[in-house]
């Protein structure tokens, strides 16, 4: 059973949002970032000729998880999903965190392991397809305050969450993953989003070289 763009919105916001002042309240600025992604990968999908209503549903519902717990977000959206029927999308809520859903490639170091328990055998026989490469692009240029650039947001995810030994890959990956995009839609990712800063678009090339000088230095961890 999939929900429809509209449908995942008011999911999305069911019992956290009733006034539009609920989203200006820190505690619910995971909303406004699903709110970013969703309609970023509804436009991707739309550039790419598949289906933008179901990308823009995927993207509003991937860390719904967030409702119940943020360390383990990506498991309990997904149980909370299949719990009200709808596995194709819970699937969303699993793989947006791992870049082809290799479960090493994902910020914030290494898998939990009450996460990876379930994540690990989920995406052992899941090749990521489409939709999982369109949410997890967006997860990465989608911030709680709207579209600004891979770049600028792994910077500040690599700043706040520290630096392990699957970083500099994971880095790696998101830029690999940008241009497969890119390649799809036969245009630069950042030219399909206008609201993108001057300022952000300027810096791109001093962070890509802060974060790789980040990167390539000896692993710090945090946390």
């Amino acid at each position: 059973m999939k929900l429809s763009a509209e449908d995942a919105y008011k999911l999305l916001v069911k019992d956290v949002i009733s006034t539009p002042d609920d989203f200006l309240e820190d505690k619910n600025r995971w909303v406004n970032h699903c709110l970013f992604v969703g309609v970023a990968a509804g436009r991707i999908a739309e550039k790419i000729g598949v289906d933008d209503d179901f990308a823009e549903a995927c993207g509003f519902i991937h860390d719904i998880g967030r409702k119940i717990s943020h360390e383990y977000h990506v498991v309990d959206g997904y149980y909370y999903l299949k719990k009200k029927g709808y596995d194709e999308m819970a699937r969303y809520c699993l793989t947006h965190s791992y870049i082809d859903n290799d479960v090493q490639l994902t910020a914030g170091g290494p898998v939990k392991l009450e996460t990876a328990k379930v994540v690990v055998p989920y995406l052992e026989d899941k090749p990521a397809n489409i939709y999982d490469n369109i949410i997890q692009l967006c997860d990465l240029f989608c911030s709680e305050e709207g579209f600004t650039t891979i770049e600028k947001r792994l910077l500040d995810i690599t700043n706040r969450k520290g630096i392990y030994s699957n970083s500099y890959e994971h880095f790696r990956s998101v830029l690999d993953l940008k241009q497969k995009i890119e390649c799809m839609m036969g245009c630069d990712l950042y030219s399909l989003f206008p609201e993108i800063s001057h300022d952000d678009l300027k810096n791109i090339p001093s962070d890509y070289l802060q974060l790789k000088n980040l990167l390539t230095k000896p692993v710090v961890k945090k946390g």
